[in-house]
């Protein structure tokens, strides 16, 4: 049993103090990185020193290059593998076809001799099958063994990142021919669409973005054109058929279209609307180019009804809106 120990001071410590004494704390080593040797500015120290990398450089270039080809061999070898497993697998499955149909024939032949032979077909089957399915056993096992080397998957990893790759190229360029195809046949935004769709699996394929852009300008080009042109008819009709005028300029879409452009279509549209001669006809405009011509619903004083709009593609003519809702509108002025 052990005794107690009454410490009255400091000295009394001192005599006791191996008693105490804990082992000593387990040192921690940690790995630093090697700092790169010191060099001084001497033109010869600097030349062997770069010589030094260079041999380096070579040494872990062809250590690479033989870990490589080593995994290049192995791949070989698993694919070779993998071919011949495929053919006893066939075989297997073909003789095993040839027992149950032998089999058949021992159940129903009418004749001893082709039962005999039937039977003999059966033994031959049966033996061709085992001896396919013992090899392709062993072939499996032989995979599984090459599939858990690490060189072999990183190969395999690589070869199924430059497949996918080429894969994505391949559908990329069909996209670019298609989208060509679709804008030949002026159906642009479609073209656009599948473009888009494409740059988002091939993001940095300059061909996309090229193709894109052209399309792009050329859907631009041909829609400023149908504009201009559609503007040109509103304002000769505009006097004598205003209502034709209004219906042209209402159903273009300005989204895109230059400034100046969209000013002038809805100025048309408005000088239109007001040859209209509408009573108690208000004008809304929610933004620049878009604006709807509203009359008081029939039997409320509370909604309006659209006669007009353009640049609001879901105010078709009819709808009603509460006034209330339409903060801004003003009279439309003769």
């Amino acid at each position: 049993m052990s005794q107690s120990i009454v410490l009255r001071d400091l000295a009394a410590l001192a005599r006791y103090q191996d008693e105490f004494a804990s082992d000593p704390e387990p040192t921690i080593t940690t790995s630093v990185a090697m700092p790169p040797p010191a060099l001084d500015d001497q033109p010869d120290q600097l030349v062997q020193a770069i010589l030094r990398s260079a041999r380096e450089l070579q040494r872990l270039s062809e250590q690479d290059g033989a870990a490589r080809r080593e995994a290049e061999t192995v791949l070989e070898q698993h694919r070779r593998l993998r071919d011949e497993a495929g053919r006893y697998r066939q075989i297997d499955r073909d003789a095993r076809e040839v027992v149950d149909g032998a089999l058949k024939v021992v159940a129903t032949a009418f004749l001893p001799r082709s039962q005999a032979e039937a039977d003999q077909l059966v033994a031959t089957a049966s033996a061709v099958a085992t001896v396919a399915a013992n090899r392709l056993k062993a072939i499996e096992t032989e995979l599984a063994e090459l599939e858990e080397r690490e060189d072999l998957s990183r190969l395999l990893a690589i070869e199924r990142t430059e497949r996918e790759a080429r894969q994505r190229e391949e559908q990329a360029l069909a996209a670019i021919e298609r989208a060509k195809a679709l804008a030949s046949e002026h159906k642009y935004n479609e073209a656009l669409r599948l473009l888009g769709s494409a740059s988002k699996l091939n993001p940095n394929m300059p061909g996309l973005a090229s193709c894109h852009d052209t399309i792009r300008r050329q859907a631009h080009a041909v829609k400023t054109l149908e504009v201009e042109r559609a503007l040109a008819d509103a304002r000769r009709l505009h006097r004598r058929e205003p209502g034709h005028a209004v219906e042209i300029l209402g159903g273009l879409d300005l989204s895109g279209m230059p400034s100046v452009l969209v000013r002038d279509v809805y100025g048309c549209w408005l000088q239109s609307c007001r040859r209209l001669g509408l009573l108690e006809a208000v004008h809304y405009s929610p933004g620049t180019g878009k604006g709807a011509i509203l009359v008081p619903d029939s039997g409320s004083d509370t909604r309006l009804k659209v006669v007009s709009a353009i640049g609001l593609s879901s105010w078709t003519p009819g709808r009603t809106f509460a006034v209330k809702a339409l903060k801004g509108a003003r009279p439309l002025a003769a």
